[in-house]
């Protein structure tokens, strides 16, 4: 377990879309937006549909290219990344949307699952692994369901899976898009239960991008209102 405290902080960060009428002018997002989070605490961006929130994800994990600013996660300079050290980046972030079947065989086994996702970040041995599997199913408590098809389980149960798959690799950085979208309350909070034990035992970084204000807490919380990122709470 690591003591680090680790740090995003996005500087004057600008992105420009193109007007669809050719003829109108391109409009920014995000235009000159500043934050810094850490990893003390979960962090929520809120935002109705359309205001960005998507893309601050990509952004963030150099998905998507921006107009001006910086973005920097310790001491990574995440827009100047050549191709080579854009992979290994990649590799020291968690990804999890909103529709986990999409990053899922169904006709494989939870473990299986777990097991491809470990192998795409590290070569370790097949102990290691296992040693792995089980440690971060404890942590968003689904070693009870390792052995099931994935076709079978419920929508929290896959939300869960979902999520152990973005962390198998121990990322500094989880990124979660709507994790709680479409769940009912219970299964909310276990999702949740999940996220908190990872940021306290691991002290990972976690950004949460939401319209869910029940899930925030006392957390940090942004906002995107016209066309900037504010700080709420």
């Amino acid at each position: 377990m690591t003591t680090e405290l680790r740090t995003l902080k996005v500087i004057e960060l600008t992105k420009i879309f193109p007007h669809p009428a050719k003829e109108e002018t391109n409009y920014p997002l995000f235009a000159g937006s500043s934050f810094e989070l850490t990893s003390k605490k979960l962090n929520f961006v809120v935002g109705v549909s359309g205001s960005g929130k998507t893309t601050l994800i990509r952004i963030i994990a150099s998905l998507e290219p921006i107009n001006a600013g910086e973005i920097l996660l310790d001491d990574i300079i995440v827009h100047r990344l050549k191709k080579a050290e854009k992979i290994k980046y990649l590799q020291k972030l968690g990804l999890m949307n909103q529709f986990p079947s999409k990053n899922l065989y169904l006709n494989l086994t939870v473990r299986q699952n777990l097991d491809y996702a470990l192998s795409l970040y590290t070569s370790i041995t097949k102990e290691e692994r296992e040693n792995r599997i089980e440690e971060i199913s404890s942590v968003v408590d689904i070693t009870g369901i390792l052995d099931r098809k994935t076709v079978l389980l419920s929508g929290g149960e896959l939300r869960r899976v979902g999520l152990a798959s973005s962390i198998i690799h121990k990322p500094k950085l989880l990124l979660c898009d709507e994790p709680t979208s479409q769940l009912d309350k219970e299964n909310k909070e276990r999702v949740m239960k999940a996220i908190q034990k990872l940021n306290k035992s691991h002290k990972t970084l976690i950004l949460i991008v939401t319209h869910d204000h029940s899930i925030i807490g006392k957390n940090p919380m942004y906002r995107i209102e016209e066309r900037r990122i504010k700080k709420c709470q």
